[in-house]
């Protein structure tokens, strides 16, 4: 039985092209001494199963899948198809750019396991590491050398020592206490506590109120922001606009940029609330000088207004969010709540729009859902034609897809799940034309926003979170601080409206 066991790898490496690697690890008797370099083994790009013990052929992927941070629960909640689940564990290793996955006491697994195995790995494009017992009875050893032989990969076999050299543990961050960002020119936490004024008297209670020291970084955050947003007022939000300024066109137009830009690079991202209230406070003089007004009415947005103005996807959101949701669900929850509103336009999205990273997604010209009653109806670039949208949904749309040469950049921490769902696109064979959503039974030929939204729905309350833009037609009052849940909008949901000045007093600034 040992010269069969062998002479395998070299048929397996002759006149073979170079192809994904498969690497044998024995285990001399099954050693449990392993288990703990597994343990320092895993870290980034390098994932580690331990097949549930007596598993059937499907239990393999959810092993995978588990490892990968999906709630084990959810996973048998869901219950995806084998065929759906092997291809979003593939999605998955490929967004989270997984180059070793190890697989321990692969012994146990069935044949057709270790087909489906051979499959994920060449997908993934992930070198895979079996921990091999060796045992007198190698009956099952030539298994998986024809599976993956058949898969063309590459085979070697090495010992528990040569293991340890070739994939020695990732090197170790150590943990360091809280300190100061070097962005951040207070300390630790939320910053200091900024008096709430509005902005023509903001500097001068802080002035009044803040030590010496701190009022500085303050002003420092004030007047950098000032500067910022008159440099992209000028090179950006005003130009190039077909419509006068002042006009209603114009100001929705501007609106919908302001929001971008607020959203996406200013005030979401901002690292505490007193940076946001900072920079709110320098973006709105500096659009006063411009001719408008952006007001924050704070009144509407409970106690501890600040902390509504930092973006909502959080990374501890992410988080739950990878764990309780399917690839697709995650990706269409992490863009609603990044956009706060439902998934309306979604659906517009092609795969082609989307950065392989998922840094960012360009939306689609859709056309102003104000300029005729005729586009409620807007026209889809593919099979489904048209999707009625109604007025709620309306808003969002425009400020989605009027200035649509604007992309939607999303946070660091939520790219990964936007990346995990176009590789799982990607896997299906879709082009950069087809759409990165699609309608369960109907793919292609309906709309997916209807159950993107069912599905964004039992996401947030699997994560506890209970968004206002999301409650039902019949919550009359959206959420506990009486917002109107029939409305939608990163502005709305903040508290945040614009509003131009008259030409008398454009003239005067």
């Amino acid at each position: 039985m040992s010269d069969t066991t062998t002479a395998e790898p070299a048929v397996l490496n002759c006149d073979q092209r170079p192809g994904p690697r498969l690497v044998m690890v024995r285990n001399a008797g099954d050693d449990h001494r392993i288990v703990r370099r597994l343990a320092a083994v895993e870290g980034p790009g390098r994932l580690v199963v331990r097949p549930t013990p007596g598993g059937r052929t499907s239990d393999l992927v959810l092993d995978i899948l588990t490892a990968t941070g999906r709630s084990p629960s959810t996973l048998l909640a869901d219950r995806a198809p084998a065929d759906d689940a092997w291809l979003q564990a593939a999605a998955q290793l490929s967004a989270d750019q997984t180059r070793h996955l190890v697989i321990d006491r692969a012994h146990r697994l069935p044949g057709e396991a270790l087909e489906l195995l051979a499959q994920l790995g060449r997908r993934a494009r992930a070198t895979v590491w079996l921990i091999w017992p060796t045992t007198e009875d190698d009956t099952y050893v030539p298994v998986p050398l024809r599976a993956f032989r058949d898969a063309g990969y590459r085979f070697s076999a090495i010992d528990f020592p040569a293991f340890m050299r070739e994939l020695p543990p990732p090197s170790r961050v150590l943990t360091r206490g809280l300190q100061a960002d070097t962005k951040t020119p207070w300390a630790e936490g939320t910053g200091p506590a900024l008096p709430m004024q509005d902005f023509p008297v903001f500097l001068a209670h802080c002035r009044a109120k803040l030590p010496g020291n701190t009022f500085t970084a303050v002003r420092a955050v004030y007047d950098r922001e000032v500067h910022l947003a008159d440099q992209w007022l000028t090179h950006r939000g005003l130009a190039e606009h077909h419509h006068a300024p002042g006009s209603v066109r114009h100001t929705r137009a501007f609106s919908a940029r302001l929001t971008f830009y607020l959203r996406d690079h200013r005030i979401g991202p901002a690292p505490d609330q007193a940076h946001a209230l900072a920079r709110l406070r320098g973006i709105q003089t500096a659009l006063l000088f411009r001719g408008y007004l952006l007001r924050w009415q704070l009144e509407t947005l409970g106690a501890d207004p600040t902390t509504r103005l930092l973006s909502q996807l959080t990374p501890r959101t992410c988080d739950k969010i990878r764990a309780a949701a399917t690839i697709e669900d995650a990706a269409a929850t992490a863009l609603s709540i990044h956009l706060s509103h439902p998934p309306t336009g979604l659906g517009l999205i092609t795969c082609g729009n989307t950065a392989p990273d998922g840094s960012s997604i360009h939306l689609p010209p859709a056309g102003s859902p104000y300029i005729g009653e005729e586009t409620r109806f807007l026209t889809v670039p593919w099979k489904w034609r048209s999707h009625h949208h109604r007025a709620i949904e309306l808003s969002a749309l425009q400020v989605l897809h009027l200035e649509s040469e604007d992309p939607v950049t999303l946070p660091e921490h939520a790219a990964p799940l936007i990346a995990a769902h176009l590789a799982y696109r990607r896997h299906q064979g879709a082009a950069d034309t087809d759409p990165l959503f699609l309608h369960p039974d109907s793919p292609g030929s309906k709309s997916p926003e209807p159950g993107l939204r069912e599905a964004v729905l039992r996401t947030c309350h699997r994560i506890h979170l209970n968004p206002a833009w999301l409650h039902r037609s019949h919550c009359r009052h959206g959420d506990d601080d009486h917002h109107d849940a029939q409305q939608a909008g990163w502005m709305h949901h903040r508290g945040l409206d614009l509003t131009p000045l008259s030409d008398d007093i454009r003239s005067r600034l």
